[in-house]
């Protein structure tokens, strides 16, 4: 079991961070549409799971990945993730709604993506920005082997961070999915299938 050990954080300063991180890895522009399904009751969102279709676009290609992540395992949200490439999207969301799930939102992040090593681990160092939302975000993960290597993961993590001047209150938790909602729906929506 994989499990992405990942923190999020608010960027007040994206282009100083950018240009940091374009000192470390080359930087690879992405655009992903993602496709989020749940149960009509909304019962996997409310128990920590997410089934995502993605489309992840460069200027020259297309991939698509279908990514299953259960309950988060560590406060700082890091989850088991699964994923697969697929050929289309169509069939798979064809087979998820004939399983009784429904797409519950979808939206696109434009992303700046920086792969490269800290304390000997995979990183990597996604500048995210979301049209219907406020500000620029950035993500650090780095996939570890189990549970019992999440605090080592997120030591890596945290030191990426630290060099790009990202501070503790800079951290969230706050999900895509939520804050998108909550964008659609006015301030007093908090999650998709909660009341």
């Amino acid at each position: 079991m994989a499990v992405e050990a990942e923190l999020k954080a608010r960027v007040s300063d994206p282009e100083t961070v950018r240009e940091r991180l374009r000192q470390r890895a080359e930087e690879q522009v992405q655009t992903y549409r993602d496709r989020y399904f749940d149960w009509p009751s909304g019962s996997l969102d409310g128990q920590g799971y997410e089934v995502r279709l993605r489309v992840a676009e460069t200027a020259t290609t297309s991939t698509t990945l279908l990514t299953f992540k259960e309950p988060p395992v560590h406060y700082s949200g890091s989850k088991p993730e699964n994923e697969t490439t697929l050929a289309d999207a169509e069939p798979v969301a064809a087979l998820l709604a004939t399983l009784g799930l429904v797409e519950y939102i979808a939206f696109e992040k434009h992303c700046r993506n920086f792969r490269f090593t800290e304390r000997g681990r995979d990183v990597l160092a996604t500048l995210v920005h979301v049209p219907e939302l406020d500000g620029t975000f950035i993500e650090v993960e780095t996939i570890v082997a189990d549970e019992t290597d999440i605090t080592a993961g997120l030591d890596a993590v945290r030191a990426v961070l630290d060099s790009l001047g990202i501070t503790n209150d800079d951290l969230t938790t706050e999900k895509y999915t939520d804050a998108v909602a909550a964008r659609r729906h006015g301030a007093t929506f908090r999650s998709w299938g909660k009341p």
